[in-house]
């Protein structure tokens, strides 16, 4: 092969290279684009579902805020756990054969303060007052039955740790667990008519109480369900001697709790 063809066939074969060359970038270039405009769009379309996520969102920046307050109303179940002693026929001739309870309704209110503690926890303190009946029923011989209404005006002081699930929209869940003390207004432990007050209860009290709800997030402001149980434990027998104080060993209260948050 002689040089002027030599020539010819590098020529050929850089032109080749070049033509390649300019098809690959224009290719890369053409991929390169539409990668970069599909990212664009999937962005903007991110970002678009977010904006309408946030403007669906009913006070979107509530949960930031330290503190928060509001009330509390609802109803209350609630009666006596009572352990009566070991052997009522003992009590002749004034025999009893059984003392059990009832369990009555009751109203509540109170006032909710809210205090932030991360994205999860809040402490929550609830000062109520709850109105109530507590009723013990005597099985006495011949079919007797004796019933024992003992109406309880409550001061609460709750303290509780809330623990809050994701919020998805506009609602989500929690649970809340604690202590409250709780003090009896209308407690008879200065009553001296046996006959009328047989059975008196200690005022002051101690519980552990636990419970769940749901918070809905509304337009201009938060409306929240929540259950709770409350068991006491002190032992709210004062010493009495009659017959239906003297058949009962220990007392103690319990209540459930069904309650609408305005916050």
């Amino acid at each position: 092969m002689n040089c002027s063809n030599k020539i010819i066939v590098f020529s050929l074969a850089n032109l080749s290279l070049n033509v390649f060359q300019k098809y690959f970038y224009t290719r890369l270039i053409c991929l390169l684009s539409l990668l970069l405009i599909i990212s664009i769009q999937a962005d903007a379309q991110v970002r678009q579902r977010r904006q309408k996520r946030i403007a669906a969102e009913n006070m979107p920046k509530y949960d930031r805020r330290l503190f928060h307050f509001g009330i509390n109303l609802g109803m209350n179940l609630n009666w006596l756990a009572i352990r009566p002693i070991a052997d009522l026929r003992s009590l002749s001739p004034d025999t009893i054969y059984s003392v059990n309870y009832l369990i009555q309704p009751g109203f509540t209110m109170g006032i909710e303060s809210n205090l932030r503690l991360s994205n999860h926890f809040d402490l929550r303190f609830t000062p109520s007052l709850t109105l109530g009946t507590k009723s013990i029923v005597y099985q006495r011989p011949k079919g007797v039955v004796n019933q024992l209404d003992i109406e309880s005006t409550l001061l609460e002081f709750p303290l509780y740790i809330k623990f809050k699930s994701v919020r998805l929209t506009n609602w989500r869940a929690y649970v809340i667990g604690g202590g409250k003390y709780t003090y009896d207004l209308s407690n008879k432990i200065k009553a001296e008519d046996a006959s009328e007050y047989p059975v008196k209860l200690r005022p002051h009290d101690v519980t552990a109480e636990l419970g769940f709800g749901m918070d809905f997030y509304l337009p201009y402001f938060k409306f929240s369900t929540q259950v709770k149980a409350s068991f006491g434990f002190l032992d709210l027998k004062h010493p009495e001697n009659n017959i239906f104080n003297n058949a009962i060993d220990r007392m103690n209260s319990r209540s459930v709790f069904i309650q609408f948050l305005f916050e």
